[in-house]
C-alpha cells in the first residue's frame, strides 16, 4: 500500500475524527453533569474549548486533509455557552434573580440546565454557517490556504460536500435535543432536584443521539472509502497521478473559449472551457518553457504568435495529481484561426454571463474568480490592504489587457487574503490589531 493511499484513506476517515471530536466535546459538558457540581461546568466547557482549538491548529500547522468548519462551528458554540453559564451563574450568586423570581422558586444549587444552553446555541451557530455558506471566515481562510473544492480534486469535493452535510445533520440533532429538554423542562421538570428522568432527559438523551451518531457516520464514511478504493484507486482508467497544465487563452479583453457538447450526463459534459487543457505524467514543477512546448505541440502555433506567463499551482489534498495554470495573451485573433483549437472569442461581459448562468466548467470557473480577485486586490489595495486611491468607493475596471505584463503574483496567496481583510471592511484598523494573518506574502495558496 503506497504512502499516497494511506494519506487518502486518513483523509476520508478524518472527517469521522472530526464529528467524533468535535461534537464528543459539545457532548462532554452535558454528561458531566452526572458527576460533578453544576459550578464545575464553565471550567469543564472552556477546557473542552481550549483541547477542541488544539486539536483543530494541530491540524491545521500539519496540513491535514481536513475541514476546520465543524471544529469551528463546535469551538464557538463552547465558548459562548460556557460565557452565558458563567453570567447566569453571576446572576444567581449577586441575588440578580430574585428581582425578577420569587426566591422559593428558585434553586440556587441548579441555577442552569447544560443542555438548554449548549443546545439553542448551536442551533444559533449552525444556522449561521448554513445562511453564511462559503463566505464564511473559516471557509474562505481554507480557499486562500487549499484553493477551491474544484482545484483539490476528489477528495476537495468530497469535504466541501460531507462539511455542509455534518452542519445540517448537527443543526437537526440539536435542534432535537433543544425542542426535547425544553419541552421536558417547560412540563414536567420540578427545581428541586435531578432525578432519575431527569437525568435521562438532561444528560443521557444528548449523549445517546451522540452515540447514534458516531455509528451512522462511522458506516457513511466506511461506505465511502469502499467506493473510494473500488472505483478510483483500484480502477485502471483512472491517473491520480498525474499533472496538467491548463492556459487560460485572451487576447486584450477577450478569452477564448471551446464548448463541449453532448456529454450531458457527465459533469462538466456539457460547459465552456478553455481548449487548452493538457495532461502529464506527474511532475512537480513545470517551467514556462515546457508549458509553450506542449502548447505548440498540442495547438500548432508558433512561439511568436503567444507570450505565457504563470498563474499558480492548485494540488488536491491527495496530493497524487496537480495542475499547473498559465495566462496566454496572444499576439492576435487571428493566429487561432490556423490553430487546432476549435471554439470562440468571448469578452468579459459575456464571460460574466456565462459565469452567472453556471456555463463554465468548475475547473474553469474557479480559475476565473482567482484571476478576478487577486487583479482587483492589486489594483485597488498595497500588501498591507490600504486603498491605493483615496477616491471614496472608488474600485478600477476589471481589464485583461497587458495581464502578461503585469507586476503581480497570481501565485501569491497573500493577494487573496488582502480581498478578504482590506481597508475598506468595517473596523479595519481596530480589527488589524487583533488579526492574524494566515496566509503569508509569497505562500501557495
Amino acid at each position: 500500500m503506497s504512502s499516497n493511499h494511506i494519506t487518502n484513506e486518513k483523509a476520508i476517515f478524518t472527517l469521522w475524527l472530526n464529528w467524533t471530536i468535535s461534537v464528543g466535546a459539545l457532548v462532554m459538558p452535558e454528561f458531566s453533569v452526572l458527576f460533578v457540581p453544576h459550578s464545575w461546568i464553565p471550567a469543564i466547557t472552556f477546557i473542552m474549548m481550549f483541547l477542541l482549538i488544539i486539536y483543530r491548529n494541530k491540524g491545521q500547522k500539519y496540513k491535514a486533509s481536513s475541514c476546520d468548519l465543524m471544529q469551528t462551528i463546535c469551538v464557538r458554540t463552547l465558548c459562548a455557552s460556557a460565557v452565558i453559564m458563567i453570567l447566569i451563574s453571576l446572576v444567581y450568586a449577586r441575588g440578580i434573580i430574585s428581582y425578577f423570581y420569587p426566591e422559593e422558586m428558585l434553586n440556587m444549587q441548579i441555577p442552569y440546565l447544560t443542555v438548554m444552553i449548549l443546545g439553542p446555541v448551536a442551533v444559533f451557530f449552525c444556522g449561521l454557517s448554513e445562511i453564511e455558506g462559503d463566505d464564511a471566515s473559516v471557509c474562505r481562510r481554507c480557499i486562500i490556504r487549499n484553493g477551491t473544492a474544484s482545484e483539490r480534486g476528489f477528495l476537495g469535493k468530497i469535504f466541501s460536500q460531507e462539511s455542509r452535510y455534518q452542519v445540517k445533520f448537527l443543526l437537526v440533532m440539536s435542534i432535537f435535543v433543544s425542542l426535547v429538554s425544553w419541552i421536558y423542562y417547560a412540563i414536567y421538570y420540578i427545581n428541586v432536584n435531578l432525578n432519575s428522568a431527569d437525568r435521562f432527559i438532561f444528560c443521557w438523551v444528548p449523549s445517546i443521539v451522540y452515540g447514534l451518531s458516531i455509528i451512522f457516520f462511522g458506516m457513511r464514511y466506511f461506505t465511502l472509502w469502499t467506493y473510494y478504493y473500488s472505483h478510483i484507486e483500484l480502477n485502471p482508467r483512472v491517473s491520480l497521478n498525474g499533472s496538467g497544465i491548463r492556459l487560460i487563452i485572451l487576447h486584450d479583453n477577450d478569452v477564448f473559449l471551446c464548448h463541449s457538447e453532448g456529454f450531458h450526463d457527465l459533469p462538466d459534459g456539457d460547459k465552456f472551457d478553455t481548449p487548452a487543457d493538457i495532461t502529464l505524467s506527474h511532475r512537480d514543477y513545470v517551467s514556462i518553457d515546457e508549458a509553450a512546448h506542449y502548447l505548440m505541440n498540442m495547438s500548432g502555433l508558433e512561439a511568436d504568435d503567444f507570450t505565457l506567463r504563470f498563474m499558480y499551482k492548485s494540488t488536491d489534498l491527495s496530493g497524487r495529481s496537480n495542475v499547473f495554470h498559465f495566462i496566454c495573451c496572444m499576439e492576435s485573433k487571428e493566429v487561432m484561426e490556423q490553430s487546432s483549437f476549435r471554439g470562440e472569442w468571448y469578452t468579459l461581459s459575456q464571460l460574466q454571463r456565462m459565469l452567472y448562468n453556471h456555463e463554465l466548467t468548475r475547473m474553469f470557473a474557479s480559475e476565473i474568480h482567482r484571476l478576478h480577485t487577486v487583479t482587483m486586490a492589486w489594483k485597488t489595495y498595497d500588501t498591507e490592504g490600504h486603498r491605493l486611491y483615496k477616491i471614496k468607493n472608488y474600485r478600477p475596471a476589471f481589464r485583461l489587457k497587458g495581464i502578461c505584463d503585469w507586476n503581480v503574483d497570481f501565485n501569491d496567496a497573500h493577494w487573496l487574503e488582502v480581498a478578504r481583510f482590506n481597508e475598506d471592511k468595517p473596523f479595519f484598523k481596530l480589527r488589524r490589531i487583533f488579526h492574524r494573518r494566515r496566509v503569508r506574502p509569497g505562500k501557495e495558496a
